[in-house]
């Protein structure tokens, strides 16, 4: 697969230094009506681990959408990490986690969008979304496997799947 996502950016009239943006989306329906549908919505989805082991990438180096701060510096600079001792193995484990336990905290790593179906049911929609470079991906293009990667050129925003 990495070779389609290098062959996709070498035909696109880009440097290495272009920002790209990276974005997951998964839903999960249940009852809105019971005020938690957000938090089961993060909890059912893999949005948390599809961020931890996109932020874990020191080659990717994703930055969180809001600003140029590195993703896992800024979930460092939150405080949620400090319970994690380190040499224990499952660091994405554990990151994946502190997003699905703190998501509203955590907004910088996860967004939610909810449609109500009727006054009890609905769905909700989580995202996120970070930055990187061309560069970054050409060096770990296996990294964006499943995020959708957003490239502007001169033409308009090319978008694929990576």
């Amino acid at each position: 697969m990495s070779v389609t996502i290098i062959d996709t950016i070498n035909n696109l009239d880009v440097t290495d230094e272009t920002i790209v943006t990276l974005k997951y989306e998964d839903r999960h329906e249940g009852w809105h009506s019971t005020g938690d549908l957000e938090e089961n919505a993060v909890r059912e989805t893999s949005t948390a681990d599809m961020v931890a082991e996109l932020i874990l990438d020191k080659q990717l180096a994703v930055t969180t959408n809001f600003g140029e701060e590195n993703a896992l510096e800024a979930m460092r600079d939150t405080d949620f990490l400090d319970q994690y001792e380190r040499g224990e193995f499952a660091f994405g484990q554990f990151i994946a986690e502190t997003i699905r336990e703190n998501p509203f905290d955590l907004d910088e790593f996860v967004e939610f969008t909810t449609e109500q179906y009727d006054h009890k049911r609905g769905v909700c929609t989580v995202a996120a979304q970070f930055k990187t470079t061309i560069g970054n991906i050409k060096s770990s293009p296996d990294s964006v496997s499943g995020w959708e990667v957003s490239v502007p050129t001169n033409n308009g925003n090319f978008t694929f799947s990576g």
